[in-house]
């Protein structure tokens, strides 16, 4: 369970990076920087079922994940019916992390955490401060079909770790994603 926290950008921490706005009738962004404040708590330690990658990143991945993430329709900014898998991003505090849709996929695979910003295909979150280890911030990933899709993850100025993803379909060692409860009864 995350708990809330407080959060704040580093003042100085900022690389010029250009955020790109989406009209609705256009493709998602290419980057799109997460903001500081937008997260929903956080914790010391990142639960099970999350890899942690380069030491700053945790994602429930196809190596600590036993199943695919749920993944529901959604409209996607071409007015095509798309999925939407919901999955929270833990980034270790005082890091500068970038995760990045490989480009043969940047038309059919977007990824969004924090505030309601566009879709992007390159998600960075820069140098968060918080009173926990791994402030934790909200979003997920949007997809044109349910499949298990690549992410590549940089940690600062490194080397890129690509991680796979179940979204709504499994990855190879993984169980497909479990059903929605109804809410009937």
């Amino acid at each position: 369970m995350l708990a809330l926290g407080a959060v704040a950008c580093t003042p100085d921490a900022s690389p010029a990076r250009q955020e790109t706005g989406v009209p609705a009738s256009s493709s998602p962004a290419t980057s799109v920087t997460v903001e500081c404040e937008a997260t929903v708590g956080g914790e010391q330690v990142p639960p099970a079922g999350f890899e942690i990658i380069g030491g700053a990143v945790a994602l429930p991945t196809s190596r600590d994940r036993s199943h695919a993430l749920q993944a529901g329709e959604v409209k996607l900014p071409d007015g095509k019916t798309g999925l939407f898998a919901k999955q929270g991003l833990l980034v270790r505090r005082g890091e500068l992390v970038e995760l990045i849709v490989p480009e043969n996929l940047r038309d059919r695979f977007w990824m969004k955490w924090g505030r309601p910003e566009p879709l992007g295909d390159h998600v960075i979150v820069d140098r968060c401060d918080s009173d926990k280890e791994w402030p934790a911030f909200a979003g997920g990933y949007t997809v044109r079909r349910a499949a298990c899709l690549p992410v590549d993850v940089r940690v600062g100025n490194g080397e890129l770790h690509q991680v796979h993803i179940g979204i709504g379909a499994p990855c190879p060692g993984q169980r497909p994603a479990p059903e929605a409860d109804s809410g009937s009864g």
